[in-house]
């Protein structure tokens, strides 16, 4: 029989994207495919958007209520989950047509995938594409993650005994929960992490996105996870989190002066870099010119 696969998508006033992002799913073609929207209490239409095409297409399942951010959301949806498969799809992406079979194919295959990913790209509010996601196949070796993510999140698709096994998201982590996820699923299941050598999925980058708009939790808490997996974590994290809040016009969140958020940086870092991490970090910003305005004593 072909597996039922769930789609898990939390939404917090995402109209503008929404319907997009639940059409790429439904419109699959897949035989048995149930969506799931956690939504967070949306205030702007989305409510509406989600009860109108519910109207026409029961395989789309949503509940509205506060939440504690996106992974409480998402785990609040895997426990509605009834598939033996999971995509999870943020309501402001899109799966590229044929994407559900192909990673149900991967995931059934002789091969008993535990999770598998693709490649994605990036796109802009308008539908755009700007570029391809950084990916890296999965023989690529454990501590590659120290360089970076290379795993596109909404290309990701796994077995329900994944969930089982590793248990929720981190809800105690703001932006890298989905990181932290891939690295304890590489750790757990070495060997059954299958790639789909196709576009599975757009990633959207927008005013609004996490990735764009907490760029201070995506970096320290990038560090954050690589130690809690690895035992350290790389100083150029940090770095390229300089480097764009310098190529951004120097302007750091929560009115702070930039030599002050720099200060706090610095110091949230120092609980997870290692001191000749630290210390290697410090110098560059010192001595390169292009970090002068961060007045690094």
């Amino acid at each position: 029989m072909t597996p039922l696969i769930s789609i898990v998508m939390p939404s917090f006033n995402q109209a503008d994207f929404i319907e997009a992002a639940v059409t790429s799913v439904l419109n699959q073609g897949y035989a048995r495919l149930e969506l799931i929207v956690a939504d967070g209490g949306s205030t702007d239409g989305t409510v509406e958007i989600l009860s109108r095409i519910q109207a026409h297409d029961g395989r789309l399942r949503w509940f509205s209520e506060p939440d504690k951010g996106p992974a409480n959301a998402i785990n609040k949806a895997l426990g509605r989950a009834r598939g033996t498969l999971i995509g999870w799809l943020n309501s402001d992406d899109l799966y590229t047509p044929g994407a559900v079979d192909r990673a149900a194919a991967a995931l059934t295959g002789p091969e008993r995938y535990a999770l598998v990913y693709g490649h994605g790209v990036h796109i802009d509010a308008l539908g755009n594409e700007l570029n391809r996601y950084p990916t890296l196949p999965p023989d690529t070796a454990y501590s590659q993650f120290a360089d970076g993510c290379f795993i596109c999140q909404p290309t990701l698709f796994f077995t329900r005994s994944v969930y089982r096994l590793l248990g929720p998201l981190d809800e105690n982590i703001k932006t890298a929960f989905d990181f932290e996820y891939w690295l304890r699923a590489f750790k757990a299941f070495p060997g059954r992490i299958g790639f789909v050598d196709d576009v599975q999925a757009c990633s959207r980058l927008h005013d609004s996105c996490i990735t764009l708009n907490m760029r201070y939790w995506v970096a320290i808490e990038g560090l954050q996870v690589l130690h809690r997996h690895m035992g350290t974590a790389p100083e150029h994290w940090l770095l390229t989190y300089f480097s764009e809040l310098i190529e951004g016009g120097g302007a750091p969140p929560e009115g702070e002066t930039l030599p002050e958020h720099t200060e706090k940086t610095l110091l949230a870092a120092s609980t997870y870099l290692s001191k000749a991490e630290l210390g290697k970090l410090k110098q560059t910003l010192q001595d390169d010119a292009k970090y002068a305005q961060l007045k690094i004593a």
